[in-house]
């Protein structure tokens, strides 16, 4: 069983989310509180309770809790949970007999009122046409069979993951015709983590690691390894569910995540099991692994969702544009500059008067050509990226024009000519008597360029260095362009 499609409104967070082509593994990522895991809980609510609207099933709630689950808690709006679920011919095979696969497009609608839940079915197809009687039952078996096949797995849940270790000792303890199975984990576990040469029951029903050749029970073992071994664990044991994994990442060392995902994208490709997964892990991203990211985006009380195809296009356009993908689905502004703007200073003094720049997500990148800026037009439209723009208003027009800063300096020219021979000499650039006296009468650029032509030093591979230290500095002149920039970024993201 795999969901293909998914379509979620006025859930918690959610506004209206909109999702196709879901592969078997998706990444959810976005900031804290974009919604990532109210997505997981909806795709949760949606499998749970799949016959719902076909029973017109209905719950009471006198206490009003499950109001809740409405977004802004407007119960006069109903929720719709709904998507597209394939089941294999294996599948339907098993359930209802039939050796025929089945799409099935279902839209549950949810209503509150006067404390009473109620589900009814807007819309249900099987491989594209209505349903029928018999074709209902089908169905109804198989939504039943589907409701079993999904698991939430949190980050930190006691007791989820006591159960976890049950499980772990009821297989140690299977027959012995069963027991090929523990054995088939313990090396999946020690193939995963080097370090665990094996594991064991011990007396007490405690798990033992053996790491190098060292007992250590389980809950004295290292965070990381406690964390990989309860997920592969759950992960292996699932068979063809759909599991919900919130940060898998947390503990692991960026070595063990890059091994878990693959893991996950190796099972994904083997079986039906599908998986979708909260996380803040840039390594996820970067394993080549992923086929999709599903970015979770905030605006007030309302959640959204951009769904990111990680395809050769895409790798092509970052590659010319020197920019990691990572760097951007992690990112809520993206500042994009001209030539005379050095990305770095303009963050640094972006610090220097008060703006958050780590905490909001602002980064920046400076644009050489127009034909990056046209690239970059690209990639904007396909990651659906907040941008403003710094010193380009020349090459942009219409609604681009209105988010660009007019900057006609280069930065240089706030640098402090007291400071910057102290600067470059830290660089290992020693100036001499002459070069000094050129200095107070030379435009710094001009000159900078020609000091470093001497030592056979090309100015552009010092510049971000030489610019990150001088902008960092109190006695540096502050441009007043930053200060409408700073009031721009505010207003953008107010309205992203």
């Amino acid at each position: 069983m795999r969901i293909t499609e998914l379509y979620v409104t006025n859930f918690r967070s959610i506004k209206e989310v909109k999702l196709s082509d879901l592969g078997g593994v998706n990444l959810v990522v976005g900031y804290n509180g974009s919604g990532k895991t109210n997505l997981l809980s909806s795709i949760f609510t949606f499998i749970r309770n799949l016959n719902s609207g076909i029973e017109r099933k209905t719950v009471d709630d006198p206490e009003g809790n499950y109001s809740l689950l409405w977004h802004t808690y407007d119960i006069t709006k109903p929720i719709y949970l709904g998507g597209t679920i394939y089941f294999s011919e294996d599948e339907v095979a098993k359930v209802v007999g039939k050796r025929v696969p089945y799409r099935i497009e279902v839209l549950n609608k949810v209503q509150y009122d006067r404390k009473t839940i109620t589900w009814s079915v807007e819309k249900l197809l099987v491989n594209s046409s209505p349903v029928d009687s018999d074709t209902l039952k089908d169905v109804k078996a198989l939504f039943s069979y589907a409701s079993g096949l999904v698991e939430y797995v949190p980050i930190y849940d006691a007791t989820y993951f006591d159960e976890a270790i049950k499980r772990m000792i009821e297989l140690y303890k299977s027959p012995l015709h069963l027991k090929r199975l523990w054995y088939d984990f313990v090396n999946l576990v020690s193939s995963t983590i080097p370090e665990v040469k094996g594991l064991e029951i011990w007396e007490g029903n405690r798990l033992v690691l053996n790491v190098e050749n060292l007992p250590v029970y389980v809950d004295l073992a290292a965070s990381g390894f406690q964390r990989v071994i309860m997920m592969l664990f759950i992960i292996w044991a699932s068979g063809n569910k759909v599991m919900l994994i919130e940060e898998p990442e947390v503990n692991m060392h960026p070595n063990l995540q890059a091994r878990v995902i693959k893991l996950i994208k190796e099972w994904s490709s083997r079986s039906n099991f599908q998986v979708f997964i909260t996380s803040h892990s840039p390594y996820f991203v970067s394993t080549k692994v992923i086929e999709s990211v599903i970015v979770m985006k905030r605006k007030g009380s309302s959640s959204t969702a951009v769904q990111v195809n990680l395809d050769g296009t895409l790798d092509l356009m970052l590659s010319i544009l020197r920019v990691r993908l990572t760097d951007l689905l992690f990112s809520r502004t993206v500042i994009l500059t001209a030539q005379q703007v050095e990305p770095v200073v303009l963050l640094n003094w972006l610090r220097r008067i008060g703006v958050p720049v780590d905490e909001e997500g602002i980064t920046a990148f400076k644009v050489s050509s127009d034909y990056e800026l046209g690239v970059w037009r690209r990639v904007i439209e396909r990651l659906k990226l907040s941008v403003i723009y710094v010193g380009l208003c020349e090459s942009l027009t219409g609604p681009e024009r209105e988010l660009c800063v007019p900057f006609y300096k280069n930065v240089e020219d706030y640098f402090s000519r007291d400071v910057l021979p102290t600067v470059l000499k830290t660089l290992g650039i020693h100036l001499e008597d002459k070069e000094l006296k050129e200095l107070n009468k030379s435009d710094i650029t001009s000159w900078l360029i020609q000091v470093t032509k001497r030592r056979g030093v090309d100015y552009e591979r010092i510049r971000t260095s030489l610019g990150d230290i001088m902008s960092n500095n109190d006695t540096i002149e502050m441009p007043k362009e930053i200060e409408i920039l700073a009031n721009k970024l505010k207003t953008v993201q107010e309205i992203a």
